[in-house]
């Protein structure tokens, strides 16, 4: 199942959505396989076909200065050496990547396109961060598919996160079947002998237990969550095979005032079950690769089964960017100031855009900015996507800025006011794909439409009166603008 990620929002930051501590026995793997000629999969990313990547979890450039704490002088790595060199081995091999697996267990192709660390004003991208739009770039190795007119990647649903493997991988690798069970609803408990061995052997009682998905056609996937002890609350990852129960604990956080156990931020208090992006069976036994997915962060990799223990290697755990700002680009502004200037230089010409506000007036993903200068009287709007922009519309003391609801996919903004005496000036612009579908202009003496055109034709008096009785309602969104540091 390809799942979109969970982006609601939060006060508190959280880069790792699972707790633990020293009493949990979690072992970790170490990501040796970059020496190796099987590089294991990865995940990409997907706000859609044409937005695709690997999104960088960590520094660049490997690790080989020692840092110190200032509170206690510890002495510790940063970034870590183990999380370099599992993303190093997915640079070191990302043309080798050309398979990505679609929700319903197939297999599309896919090809590298390139490397993305810096932003289109030349800084360092932040890594770490999963971005809700495409517009907002993310440090990491880019994808898109190799054959765009792929009927299989047509009907693919792309958006949230998915896994990628390389030829090698898949020579090695049996893709195990994938059934997911009920979860919220009727959710399917592990069988009283499986829960009676894990009390037993964690010296806890039950709360709850879910089975999330059968694999092949022998391990069952889930989680069992025990209830509070000691003011010490646990919750296990299972898996099954046959009459074999193995299980990994991850310790929560538990308030015994309000006999609240935590996980992640807004869990809820109970631990989920991990969304299982891929299930293989090959050399060193079966391996589960995992999305477990809160609020604010989303956490990638994998579970095996090593030396008859369940065993866990984490890739990331990403901060999931919640309720972002598009920036506006330099190179952008600059394209935007000139078409302002263009329209109307000799009045345009006092005016300096110094203000912005990003609003997706067609909801398509991508912003469209609004700009304004000092006085909050002159300003302009633009549409602008992958480097390209385009006037909508110019606003003055005269004529403002009215936003209306979106339509079959069209958004749809009116600049009006005043043309001089008893003369209104009416403009209607349809935006569609972040680019200008329609305008509609209309000029009213004394209340009677003088003139109307759409699209440049000139259309009569009722097209006009028709037109605007169609138009959606009107649209009152929040209202804030953002300075422009100049630098």
């Amino acid at each position: 199942m390809t799942v979109a990620l969970s982006l609601t929002a939060c006060g508190n930051k959280t880069t790792n959505s699972r707790s633990g501590n020293d009493s949990v026995q979690t072992e970790t793997l170490n990501a040796q396989r970059s020496t190796l000629n099987t590089p294991q999969p990865m995940f990409l990313y997907c706000l859609s076909a044409k937005s695709m990547q690997v999104v960088y979890w960590t520094e660049y450039e490997k690790p080989d200065k020692k840092f110190f704490d200032d509170n206690d002088m510890i002495e510790y790595y940063e970034p870590s050496l183990e999380a370099w060199t599992l993303q190093d081995m997915a640079r070191s091999h990302a043309e080798e990547y050309t398979k990505v697996l679609t929700a319903d267990g197939k297999w599309v192709d896919i090809k590298y396109v390139g490397e993305q660390l810096k932003d289109p004003d030349g800084k360092k991208i932040f890594f770490g961060e999963l971005h809700s739009r495409p517009a907002i770039p993310s440090a990491g190795l880019k994808y898109a598919l190799a054959n765009a007119d792929d009927p299989m990647a047509k009907k693919a649903e792309w958006q949230g996160m998915n896994l990628i493997v390389t030829d090698s991988y898949l020579e090695t690798h049996k893709l195990l079947s994938m059934k997911q069970l009920p979860y919220r609803e009727k959710p399917k408990a592990f069988p009283q002998g499986v829960l009676q061995q894990l009390e037993k052997q964690y010296g806890m009682k039950t709360q709850r237990s879910v089975q999330g998905y059968t694999l092949g056609d022998r391990y069952t996937y889930g989680i069992v969550q025990f209830k509070p002890k000691n003011n010490k609350v646990i919750a296990l990852e299972v898996l099954t095979d046959g009459d074999k129960t193995y299980s990994l604990p991850k310790e929560g956080q538990y308030d015994p005032e309000d006999n609240n156990s935590t996980w992640n931020v807004d869990d809820g208090g109970e631990y989920p079950v991990c969304c299982l992006l891929g299930a293989f069976d090959g050399p060193e036994g079966v391996e589960l690769y995992y999305l477990h997915p809160a609020p604010e962060s989303s956490t990638v990799g994998r579970f095996i089964l090593k030396d008859g223990k369940m065993v866990e290697q984490e890739y990331s755990g990403y901060h999931n960017m919640i309720d972002e700002q598009t920036p506006l680009w330099k190179k952008d502004l600059t394209l935007m100031r000139e078409l302002y200037l263009q329209d109307d230089r000799d009045l345009n010409k006092h005016y300096t855009l110094t203000k912005y506000m990003p609003i997706d007036i067609d909801n398509d993903g991508y912003d469209e900015f609004w700009l304004r200068a000092g006085d909050d009287k002159h300003g302009a709007l633009f549409t602008c996507r992958n480097g390209k922009v385009e006037l909508i519309g110019v606003e003055t003391e005269k004529r403002h800025v009215t936003f209306m609801q979106s339509r079959n996919g069209k958004g749809y903004v009116q600049i009006a006011g005043s043309a001089g005496g008893p003369s209104i000036y009416t403009q209607v612009v349809a935006i569609q794909k972040s680019k200008v579908a329609e305008r509609f202009n209309m000029l009213e003496v004394e209340g009677e439409i003088t003139e109307a055109s759409l699209n440049g034709r000139t259309i009569n008096k009722s097209e006009a009166a028709n037109y605007l009785d169609k138009t959606p309602d009107k649209r009152n969104p929040y209202i804030y603008f953002i300075d422009i540091r100049e630098e």
